[in-house]
């Protein structure tokens, strides 16, 4: 349970560390002292975004069954004769 949560924080870290390497690829696409072809860094940028984007929504939907599991084990079981 407490693992499932720690795995979603990591994973969410590491998809936005990709994405920010998207962007500072993005962002030099025009540095003339580079050894990177445009493609190569066009292909690297497009990689790292759908491999970030997708860590992300992994992150999230793990998250959410971790605290959906959470909540599950510590809601008291209901007693079927109701209350007295």
């Amino acid at each position: 349970m407490n693992n499932k949560q720690n795995r979603s924080y990591l994973y969410g870290v590491v998809g936005g560390y990709l994405l920010y390497l998207a962007y500072e690829l993005f962002a030099a696409r025009e540095d003339p002292n580079t050894t990177m072809t445009p493609a190569v860094r066009w292909l690297f940028v497009g990689l790292f975004i759908v491999a970030g984007v997708f860590l992300l929504i992994w992150a999230t939907r793990l998250w959410i069954a971790a605290r959906k599991e959470k909540d599950e084990v510590e809601k008291p079981p209901e007693d079927p004769k109701g209350m007295k």
